[in-house]
């Protein structure tokens, strides 16, 4: 294994090798992880690199797991000197790769361990029951470099629950955009939360979302999410979509407060549409000034109408140098199902929304609708040159939605911080 080695002395290096665009008096190392450390140059005598064979890492083995403390056996490889060690709930780390997981290790946790542990007790990590944990442990070799990531996984016991805490449901109302349930509770409930989304959106949102929030379980997510009830209740949910299956989460609390297993409740609201041909008929409106959070742009307004045999439909508006290009790919992606549960992959009713694009700017818009069987009619499409000028109306009217051509938001995962663990050798 190669390992990248600074030696940090008072002289001069010539870095000739940099780009004009880069300050020469720094040197920049930017790691995997989106980490980076600068140097000043005056300052580095030379770069070196030197190798250390084999993988520097801290081998872990779950020896025994309460809610109390984890048995662990750690190892190191011949090659690593010292590691660090801590404990997230696994969800917390799912998509983090190990170069992340590694940079936050190294930063973040503070006591480094210089010898095996045959047997250790892990100590310290708050654990929640019946959750499942991922140990990790981060070798340094004899240079102090951050090396391997080693992980195992473990999943604490549940705490005994008093009684059997349960909550009926019933369906009450179902609808083509909204449903009613009502919950009763057993005697041996003290309190319960319930929260709903499409089949599968909750699953993926508490993957998302557990390291932003921190949650370390389902529970933890339904109870923070969910309408927190005590006794008997009805709720409403409205703005929903047609012909779609609802899961309905519900997390009861034992007379101790412990949390029992989470409940899940499914249903389908009605379907629209019928089993003719689907199509959906786009019509273009105003092109005049919005106010685009504050800066009034241009704007064209565009209004998208489903046929009586649409289930669902969707739509989407390109400049005409983005769609030329690729209008098979874009077409054949639109007639397309959500990779995962999400809100507004389709829509139902009619919808007017304006985009924000610049004068004489040649543009397609394009929509599709399915049936109630789940076939897909025939693509609309458009094309439009708007106008030179942008009408300047008195008072911006609302907007259904807004959409930007050419923006993009994107989001990075992070590792959070926890409570971090400590090694007794037993």
């Amino acid at each position: 294994m190669k390992k990248f080695l600074l030696t940090l002395l008072s002289a001069i290096l010539c870095l000739s090798v940099f780009a004009q665009d880069i300050d020469p008096n720094r040197l920049l190392i930017i790691e995997k992880s989106g980490n980076y450390k600068s140097y000043v140059v005056d300052k580095l005598d030379y770069i070196e690199f030197r190798n250390v064979e084999g993988e520097v890492a801290a081998d872990i083995e779950i020896l025994e797991v309460t809610l109390e403390q984890v048995l662990v056996s750690i190892t190191r490889t011949q090659s690593c000197q010292a590691f660090k060690l801590t404990c997230y709930p696994s969800v917390r780390i799912a998509n983090a790769s190990d170069d992340a997981i590694a940079a936050t290790v190294d930063a973040e946790v503070k006591d480094t361990y210089w010898q095996d542990f045959p047997q250790a007790a892990m100590s310290g990590a708050n654990l929640e029951p019946k959750t499942d944990y991922t140990l990790v442990t981060v070798g340094y070799d004899s240079y102090g470099t951050v090396c391997d990531v080693r992980k195992a996984e473990f999943t604490t016991p549940a705490i005994p629950i008093v009684g059997d805490p349960q909550v009926a449901v019933e369906l009450v109302d179902v609808q083509k955009f909204e449903f009613t349930l009502k919950f009763t509770p057993n005697a041996d409930v003290s309190k319960y939360a319930y929260v709903a989304g499409a089949v599968g959106e909750l699953e993926a949102q508490y993957a998302q979302f557990a390291p932003m929030f921190g949650f370390s379980n389902m529970g933890e997510m339904i109870a923070m999410w969910g309408v927190p009830c005590e006794g008997e209740t009805e709720f409403t949910w409205k703005d929903m979509q047609p012909g779609t299956d609802y899961e309905v989460f519900i997390q009861a609390y034992d007379a101790a407060g412990t949390m029992a297993d989470y409940q899940v409740y499914t249903l389908t609201t009605e379907s629209l549409g019928g089993e003719g041909e689907a199509n959906v008929t786009i019509t273009l409106g105003k092109y005049e000034l919005a106010d685009w959070w504050g800066e009034m742009l241009p704007s064209q307004f565009i209004t998208f109408t489903p046929n009586d045999q649409s289930a669902a439909y969707r739509f989407a508006v390109y400049t005409a140098d983005q769609y030329d290009p690729q209008a098979d790919a874009i077409k054949a992606d639109l007639c397309t199902e959500p990779p995962m549960p999400m809100a507004n992959w389709f829509f139902y009713e009619e919808v007017t929304t304006d985009y924000q694009i610049d004068p004489n700017t040649e543009c397609v818009a394009i929509a599709a609708a399915k049936n109630i069987n789940g076939e897909w009619g025939p693509i609309t499409e458009i094309r439009f040159t708007t106008p030179a000028e942008a009408n300047n109306p008195a008072a911006a009217p609302s907007k259904v939605i807004k959409q930007r051509l050419n923006k993009e938001m994107k989001q990075r995962g992070v590792v959070p911080t926890i409570k971090q663990p400590k090694l007794i050798a037993l």
